[in-house]
């Protein structure tokens, strides 16, 4: 597919693994960007062997985290190695990682090492909880984020055990953070022909997922209990049982409850002054509640989202993979992309995630096979046939 993506000739060097990073950059390729992905040789990013999947191929989660970039073997621990990666970096735009602090810097590879090589370098790290402090040098993945950014503390129902949420979304997150930190960097650039360092921490991304919630804590000191499945400030905003499954109903306003009490017929449970408002659902929920679920229970999922919809009561089924992947408005909105592989024939994927008019971003390179790339990546920086061999000889590349 044709390349008109914004980041049209933007070099990536990606040197990030497991998931944060990687979807960052995956979003930087999906807007066009060139992104060499560099992975050790023989073992290539971790996430490659989930499910026991051929590390060579990669794993389905991989896949899901590494389109439109081209892998590159290259073992950043090997003086030769690293020599490399500076020398992609006095070329590149952008350089993305995601170790623990540190680490760059004593392989020659941090920001102070490269901005003298390249002063319109962008360089972003992520790290889990930041370079500095008494957390810096802990490991830190999704669940960890999860658990030590309150997430957790609030999942789940209350006397109940803490629950993560199913998607990594301390990842995503973090991941989609930086790539708009990255395409604002760049437009600094275009302003001062400067790059500049990014840091990013796993932390404030998972913490900012709360924003509503840590702002009114930070200024109240309110406790909140466990949300179950639904708001602790609106009511009814949440899943309810009927008597084939479960089904959401989200009363955002006070309009949209009086609509749905219409619906089923029960106004007169809105003049009591325990329920009239919403602070006032909210004071006596369980009650409230208790008396919405007696009522679902009498009939179908489909039947009360047939009612909310006909009183224009926002409803929704809650939807298991299968439920989600067959529905139309997917296909509506272009969600799923077919695509083949080279080697593997056809594939599916989530599209690239927006729609710009003037410059869209494409699928344009499958999931790359480990190290499937590192020839033609040399070859565009300048390295002979011999070089390459000799590079590949001592393990700096493979």
């Amino acid at each position: 597919m044709e390349n008109k993506g914004p980041l049209k000739g933007i070099r990536v060097i990606d040197v990030s693994h497991q998931a944060a990073g990687p979807w960052c950059t995956t979003l930087l390729g999906d807007m066009g960007a060139d992104v060499w992905k560099i992975e050790k040789p023989d073992r290539g990013d971790s996430i490659r062997y989930a499910r026991g999947a051929d590390p060579k191929v990669g794993s389905y989660n991989f896949w899901g985290l590494n389109r439109n970039k081209r892998s590159v073997g290259v073992d950043i621990k090997h003086p030769d190695g690293a020599a490399l990666v500076r020398e992609m970096a006095a070329g590149a735009d952008v350089l993305v990682e995601n170790f623990r602090p540190g680490v760059m810097d004593r392989l020659g590879l941090g920001y102070d090492a490269l901005k003298p090589l390249n002063s319109r370098l962008i360089y972003a790290s992520i790290t889990a909880f930041g370079s500095t402090g008494p957390m810096a040098q802990d490991p830190g993945m999704d669940l960890i984020l999860q658990a030590t950014g309150g997430m957790m503390g609030l999942t789940g129902f209350p006397g109940g055990p803490p629950a993560k949420a199913a998607g990594p979304i301390a990842d995503i997150s973090s991941g989609s953070y930086a790539a708009f930190a990255i395409a604002l960097a760049l437009l600094h650039r275009t302003q001062t022909g400067v790059g500049q360092r990014i840091d990013l921490t796993m932390l404030d991304a998972a913490i900012s997922l709360l924003a509503d919630i840590s702002t009114a804590y930070l200024n109240t000191g309110h406790e909140y209990q466990k949300f179950g499945n639904g708001h602790p400030d609106l009511v009814p905003y949440q899943a309810f049982q009927a008597n084939d499954g479960y089904f959401i109903v989200a009363c955002l306003t006070n309009a949209f409850c009086k609509r749905l009490m219409e619906g089923l017929g029960r106004s007169d449970v809105l003049k009591s002054p325990k329920f009239t408002t919403n602070n006032d659902r909210c004071e006596n929920r369980a009650e409230f509640i208790a008396i919405l679920q007696e009522i679902f229970l009498t009939n179908t999922c489909a039947h009360w989202l047939t009612l909310c919809h006909d009183f224009d009561v926002p409803a929704c089924r809650v939807n298991s993979l299968k439920d989600l992947f067959e529905m139309e408005q997917l296909k509506a909105i272009g969600s799923v992309a077919d695509w083949t592989h080279p080697k593997h024939g056809p594939f599916k994927t989530m599209n690239v995630l927006f729609r710009m008019s003037e410059s869209p971003g494409s699928l344009r390179i499958p999931p790359p096979g480990l190290a499937e790339h590192t020839d033609d990546v040399l070859r565009e920086l300048g390295k002979s046939a011999e070089e390459i061999a000799r590079l590949r000889g001592v393990g700096a590349c493979g």
